[in-house]
């Protein structure tokens, strides 16, 4: 590659997102491996990257228009040579011609986000979501991509898992499948019917296995109106764990059961098998190599509707179906 000595990747978010994005990080540090890269992303998700050691600095957006232009003149005073907008949006686009490099290059949206880039290509969600950010690395001559999605956990935090682990009385002589019913608030659609999770859970249960649910704090009630109509008693870590905990129970757990979410991403980058579940969404454009998925195709689907009075997609999805798919996918060797 050309002497690049100074990269800027910028990815925001969401959650899942900024997971799958790991990729390119990994991809631009093995092509400009001379290079310092940095990256920008909001404060949120400061836990998902804080600890990766391919950046040399991560600015972090806070919300606050003044801060935000403090993050972006620190950023601009780099002397940048070359930013990857692998967000895409018009705001991400702005921030990536602020920073001053000299080459821009990203996704873009609008006619004026593209007149901010120096090399575009125009958003389209055709792909696979690690797939998908390629067509901006090509625009810089890159030609070799990792697929693998990561995260990276300090050891710290590694170590405080022990006690995590002994706090919530997760038995370790049990092989662990973790389920995650939730979606984002604005996504109930998303969801696999309550009584489904409750029957399944209940299933793995009766067969040795320790079931744990997780999830974040605005969905503990959802998630105690499924574990009130099972019959078993499962481990309830909804809004008890931090984005590494919740990583390392993956890590740890012989499986994923999950609707269509940010934990079905760091599943993946953790290396447990994942089954997804989804309804009104693409899985072929929404689902992470590596992580297997349940779909029913239906007439109106996939219709990316957030309110449904039928959510026929998610009901015609067995639990037996699910259930098949889970015992094959726990036959299977690791995820390498």
């Amino acid at each position: 590659m050309k002497n690049i000595h100074k990269i800027l990747l910028i990815k925001i978010g969401a959650l899942g997102d900024l997971v799958d994005a790991s990729a390119s990080f990994i991809t631009i540090k093995e092509n400009y491996k001379n290079s310092e890269i940095y990256l920008l992303s909001d404060n949120k998700f400061r836990d998902v990257v804080k600890d990766c050691p391919i950046f040399e600095t991560i600015f972090f957006l806070k919300g606050h228009p003044l801060k935000n232009i403090q993050t972006i003149v620190k950023i601009h005073r780099k002397n940048i040579d070359m930013a990857f907008d692998i967000q895409g949006n018009l705001t991400s686009n702005i921030f990536t011609f602020l920073s001053g490099a000299k080459e821009r290059i990203g996704f873009y949206n609008t006619i004026i986000g593209k007149l901010l880039l120096t090399k575009s290509v125009k958003r389209k969600n055709i792909l696979n979501p690690v797939d998908g950010q390629f067509p901006i690395l090509r625009k810089a001559g890159i030609k070799n991509f990792s697929r693998d999605i990561k995260i990276w956990i300090s050891k710290e935090d590694r170590n405080k898992f022990i006690s995590f682990i002994k706090t919530y009385l997760l038995d370790i002589n049990k092989k662990w499948i973790i389920m995650h019913p939730l979606s984002s608030e604005r996504w109930f659609t998303k969801r696999w019917p309550k009584d489904y999770f409750a029957e399944i859970s209940d299933i793995f249960i009766n067969k040795e296995f320790q079931v744990i649910f997780i999830g974040g704090k605005d969905g503990c009630n959802y998630v105690d109106e499924i574990i009130k109509k099972m019959k078993a008693e499962p481990i309830n870590l909804c809004g008890k764990t931090d984005f590494s905990q919740m990583a390392l129970l993956l890590e740890k757990s012989v499986l994923l059961i999950t609707n269509d979410s940010g934990p079905m991403h760091i599943g993946v980058a953790a290396g447990t098998k994942v089954l997804g579940i989804f309804g009104p969404t693409d899985p072929e454009k929404h689902c992470p190599p590596k992580a297997e998925y349940i779909y029913k195709k239906v007439p109106c689907g996939p219709c990316y509707k957030k309110t449904c009075d039928d959510l026929k997609c998610m009901k015609e999805i067995t639990v037996q179906q699910v259930l098949n798919k889970a015992l094959l996918l726990l036959e299977k060797p690791p995820v390498g």
